[in-house]
C-alpha cells in the first residue's frame, strides 16, 4: 500500500504553517504545488483549505499532490488570480506568500472587502517590508504579529494583519501595539519618535523585543545599507533622497540591534566576532 504524500517544507514555508491558528478555514493564494494546504490539513490546523493559483501548471501539480495525500475532500483547488478565487465567508485565514510587496498590495486592493472580512491575513512579502506594513496600516488593518524565518543565507519575515481582530490565538494582548506604545512614551522628540516608527515598519516591534535571531538579520541589513550609502556618496550626481532614506534605515537598524541584543540577552561583541552559528546553534 502506497504511503500518503507528506510534503517536506522549507523553513520559509514551515514558518507560514506555524502561524495558522488551529481549526482555520484557509485560502492559500498562489499555492504553487499545494504544500502549505496539505501540511495545514495534515496537522489539523486547517479544517478546510482553498488552494488557488493563477498558473495552470503549478495548480495541476497541486491537484496531484493533494490526491496523493488523500485530501481531495478537504482541499479545493481553483484556477484564479489573487483572491478572486474566494467568495464571502469561505476563509478565516488568507495566506499570500512568496510574492513581492507590490503584487500582494494589488491582490488585496482588488478584493479589499474579502481581505478585510477574513480574521487574519498571513503575508510573506519577498521585499519592501516597510511598504507592506504602511499599506496595511493605511487600509485599516492592524499589525498583530511578525515571524522571522532563516533559510540558508536568506531572511524572510511574515506578518499577521487583521481588520477585525486585535489579538492572535495564544496572545493576551497585541504585542506589536504594546511595544509601540511603550517606546512612543520614551520618545521625547519628533526625531526619536520617527526612528521608533521606522524601526517598527522595517522590522516589527515584537521581533525586535523578543527574537534573538533577529540580531543576525539586523546585522546583515545594517552592513548592506551602509555599503550602499558609501557607493551613493561616491557617485558624481548623488541621489540625495535615496541617501536620506538609507541614512534613516541605517539609524533604525543600529538602534533596533541595540534594543534586540539587550532584551534578548545576545552578546553583541561575541555575535559580531563569531557569527550567528556560535550564538544560536
Amino acid at each position: 500500500m502506497a504511503k500518503k504524500f507528506t510534503p517536506k517544507l522549507s523553513p520559509r514555508l514551515e514558518g507560514i504553517v506555524e502561524l495558522v491558528p488551529e481549526g482555520s478555514r484557509v485560502a492559500d493564494i498562489g499555492c504553487d504545488h499545494g504544500y502549505i494546504s496539505i501540511a495545514l490539513v495534515q496537522r489539523n490546523l486547517a479544517v478546510h483549505s482553498i488552494a488557488s493559483d493563477i498558473k495552470s501548471g503549478p495548480l495541476e501539480q497541486a491537484v496531484k499532490n493533494i490526491a496523493k495525500a488523500e485530501l481531495t475532500d478537504k482541499i479545493e483547488t481553483r484556477l484564479a488570480p489573487g483572491i478572486t478565487a474566494i467568495k464571502s465567508g469561505e476563509a478565516d485565514v488568507i495566506v499570500i506568500a512568496g510574492m513581492g510587496q507590490r503584487t500582494i498590495a494589488e491582490i488585496l486592493t482588488e478584493n479589499m472587502d474579502i481581505a478585510k472580512e477574513a480574521k487574519y491575513l498571513i503575508l510573506q512579502p519577498q521585499s519592501e517590508l516597510a511598504d507592506m506594513r504602511r499599506f496595511l496600516l493605511g487600509n485599516g488593518f492592524k499589525l498583530i504579529k511578525n515571524k522571522l524565518m532563516i533559510e540558508g543565507d536568506k531572511y524572510y519575515i511574515a506578518m499577521v494583519a487583521s481588520a477585525t481582530e486585535d489579538t492572535y490565538p495564544g496572545m493576551d494582548v497585541n504585542i506589536a501595539e504594546t511595544f509601540r506604545k511603550r517606546f512612543e512614551a520614551m520618545a521625547d522628540t519628533p526625531e526619536i519618535a520617527s526612528v521608533y516608527e521606522t524601526m517598527d515598519l522595517l522590522f516589527g516591534w515584537d521581533l525586535i523585543y523578543t527574537d534573538p535571531q533577529l540580531a543576525y538579520f539586523l546585522n546583515h541589513v545594517e552592513h548592506e545599507w551602509t555599503e550602499a550609502l558609501s557607493k551613493l556618496g561616491e557617485a558624481k550626481n548623488p541621489d540625495y533622497d535615496r541617501i536620506k532614506e538609507l541614512n534613516s534605515k541605517v539609524e533604525a537598524a543600529r538602534l533596533a540591534l541595540e534594543i534586540n541584543t539587550t532584551f534578548c540577552g545576545v552578546d553583541r561583541k561575541l555575535f559580531e566576532t563569531l557569527g550567528s552559528e556560535a550564538i544560536f546553534d
